[in-house]
């Protein structure tokens, strides 16, 4: 099964403005969620969806993908998740790059483990579920 990793990183939070980059614990948040995808080893591809040059820049040098930017009209507050993943399948497609399915990690979710998302993979794929 080819599964694709979308991390959805807006650089204009309100809450807690260029969070995805903060520093915690000596690194960047999105570095943790990056690092675990990587170390799962259970993508194709580990793309960085995100409007922002600098939060791009960082999650390239961290060994995400960022093939293009997502456009400013979807990365405001109200912007729902699932548009900047049909934004990342739609613009993949288009490039020949087809998937079985799509994993969705949040940046703000750093205590997620490789291992966590090895065991969500494997439930997924047995018990032959639509989403999880």
């Amino acid at each position: 099964m080819k599964v694709l990793a979308i991390i959805p990183a807006r650089g204009g939070s309100k809450g807690v403005p260029r969070k995805n980059i903060k520093n915690l614990a000596g690194k960047p948040l999105i570095a943790y969620t990056i690092s675990a995808a990587k170390e799962s080893n259970c993508f194709e591809s580990i793309i960085v969806s995100t409007e922002d040059k600098e939060i791009a820049d960082i999650a390239q040098d961290l060994g995400a993908e960022v093939p293009f930017l997502r456009p400013a009209d979807l990365a405001k507050d109200e912007t729902p998740t699932l548009d900047a993943v049909i934004h990342v399948v739609t613009e993949l497609e288009s490039s020949g790059r087809y998937y079985d399915a799509v994993c969705v990690l949040q940046p703000t979710n750093p205590l997620r483990s490789s291992e966590t998302i090895k065991e969500a993979q494997a439930h997924f794929e047995r018990e032959e579920f639509d989403s999880l």
